[in-house]
């Protein structure tokens, strides 16, 4: 089976300039990528480094925005770790799939609960709808 291909920007200099002044730039990169099968303790105190070096980084708005429009599968990429950019997009993709909907088709937030496939769908709570002053 083919690899899946990253939509990686343009190969111009200007696109990737944000990356000199990274703070990440000369650190250690597998503070950013975790290691087969790591887990618990040792998972969350990685990714916690690899926050403190975001968190101070004055590119984290470009690194995030590249990793979220490359779709990047891997590593903390400004300041969110694969896991929260892939719950971001699943977030994403709802609220632009909910409004599309006729607002008196939209599913309550007791619906919205008992049909989610995953937990990241369950982290958005729909706003239950007002109701109408008629129906009441």
């Amino acid at each position: 089976m083919p690899a899946k291909l990253l939509k990686l920007p343009t190969p111009i200099s200007e696109a990737w300039d944000w990356q000199l002044s990274a703070a990440c730039r000369g650190t250690d990169t597998t503070i950013f990528y975790h290691p087969d099968n790591e887990r618990g303790e040792a998972r969350a105190e990685r990714i916690r480094a690899a926050k403190l070096i975001c968190d101070r980084c004055p590119v984290r708005a470009a690194c995030l925005n590249h990793a979220l429009e490359t779709a990047e599968p891997h590593g903390t990429w400004g300041g969110f770790t694969e896991e929260e950019r892939k719950e971001w997009r699943l977030q994403k993709t709802f609220r632009r799939q909910l409004a599309r909907w006729p607002t008196n088709q939209r599913p309550t937030a007791a619906q919205y609960r008992e049909d989610s496939p995953t937990t990241a769908h369950r982290c958005i709570l729909i706003q239950p709808e007002p109701r109408d002053a008629s129906l009441q």
